[in-house]
This record gives structure tokens, C-alpha cells and sequence, in this order.
């Protein structure tokens, strides 16, 4: 790797520890170059605001999520078994990808925030979008599915699954601002819907899917709810 790669890696990298640890809003490019004992230009050289660096981020996670989920198709025969893997592991909800997660919500939830949630819905997008579509494309030639077109197939429901994450992220959020405890019903009605529309889209039978399961939105709830706190 080129010397000014491994500094914009090393920029990456301590910008997002900070922003985990101090919040994004709260954290400064300043702070940033306190931290890595360099210069203003440094960071220019590869980033033309924080903004840009946290959608980089944004799209580095998405690809090191879905490298981590490939890893793991190998543990599944069926077609419809490994699409379910594909996008419940999409969703950043659990592990590392929720501590990201829980750092950029509170972006998301602030009107100049809109640009970003579309830029890190779109990082899965692209990401996840071949590996999905080819999983599409083995379960219609083995007859557990019934898609013409396997890439538009493919768009459509990864545009659903970004949408389930983001609105039971957005259920909790409100909760949180007008002070109400988030009822675990709510976010399964949200989900149940959602995982429904995929499952006929795809012509799946029901219960094929799980994309997100109780203790996960359980967990999410508990998480933001700590999160929360500590950034009020």
C-alpha cells in the first residue's frame, strides 16, 4: 500500500474511533489532526470535509460487511437459505456494524442528515447488490424461487430491507426524543411487514425470511436507548 493510502487509512481509522467515542457532531476535524499530530493539508489531500470522510466510512463498512457475510454462504445449500443469510447480514444491527450504526444515527436524524442515510443506504446497495442478485439467480434455476429478472429483483428488495432498518431505527429515535419507552410490538409490526413484502415479492413461502429477529431488536432498542443518554 502507498504511503498516502496508508495515511488516509490511518485518517479513516481515527476518525472513526473518535466519532464512536465522542460523537460525530461533537468531534472536530481539528480534533482529529490534534490526534494524529498532522497537518490541515494532510487531510484535505484526501477529504474535502467530515462529511466526506464519514460517507467513505460508510462505504468501507458496507464492503467489509458483506465480505464477512460471503464468508459465511458456504454453510448453506439451499438458494432461498443463503438469500435469507445475504440480507439478514446486510442489516446493520449486530456486532461491530451496530456500534457504527449507533455513531451515525443521530446524523441521521437531523435534516442535513437525509444525504448521508442515502449514501450509506446506497453503500449496501452496491455492495451487497451482485452477491444478492446471483443468489436470485440460483434459487429461480432451482425452483425455490420465481424472478424474471434477477438484478431488478435484487434492487427491489434490497430497497425494502434498507427501508425495514431504517424505520424501525427511526420508530426508536422518535421514541427516544419524546421520552416514550419503545414498544417491542411496534418494531416486530414494522418488521413483519416488511419481511411479508420481500417474501411475496420473491415468492417465497411465509417464515422463509427472518432478516431481523427479537433478541436483535431487542438488543437495538436497549442500545440506542444507552447511546441516547450518553449524546443528550
Amino acid at each position: 500500500m502507498k504511503k498516502g493510502d496508508l495515511r488516509k487509512q490511518e485518517i479513516l481509522r481515527t476518525a472513526e474511533q473518535m466519532f464512536c467515542r465522542k460523537g460525530y457532531e461533537q468531534t472536530s476535524i481539528q480534533d482529529i489532526l490534534d490526534q494524529l499530530k498532522t497537518s490541515k493539508g494532510s487531510f484535505y489531500h484526501h477529504f474535502v470535509s467530515k462529511d466526506a470522510l464519514l460517507e467513505t466510512l460508510c462505504n468501507q463498512r458496507a464492503e467489509q460487511s458483506k465480505n464477512s457475510v460471503i464468508a459465511g454462504l458456504c454453510s448453506y445449500s439451499k438458494a432461498s437459505d443463503q438469500l435469507d443469510h445475504l440480507l439478514t447480514g446486510m442489516i446493520p444491527l449486530r456486532d461491530e456494524k451496530l456500534a457504527f450504526l449507533l455513531m451515525i444515527l443521530p446524523v441521521f436524524a437531523l435534516p442535513e442528515g437525509k444525504r448521508l442515510r442515502i449514501s450509506y443506504c446506497d453503500s449496501l446497495k452496491d455492495s451487497f447488490h451482485g452477491p444478492i442478485r446471483d443468489s436470485i439467480e440460483a434459487g429461480t434455476r432451482a425452483g425455490e424461487l420465481h424472478c424474471e429478472d434477477p438484478d431488478i429483483y435484487a434492487d427491489i428488495v434490497i430497497s425494502i430491507v434498507n427501508d425495514l432498518w431504517m424505520s424501525v431505527c427511526d420508530a426508536i429515535i422518535q421514541n427516544e426524543i419524546i421520552g416514550n419507552e419503545t414498544d417491542l410490538a411496534e418494531l416486530l409490526h414494522i418488521t413483519e411487514q416488511y419481511r411479508t413484502a420481500a417474501e411475496r415479492i420473491l415468492f417465497l413461502p411465509y417464515g422463509s425470511l427472518i432478516l431481523i429477529d427479537i433478541p436483535s431488536l431487542k438488543d437495538l432498542k436497549e442500545q440506542i436507548h444507552i447511546h441516547w443518554i450518553k449524546q443528550a
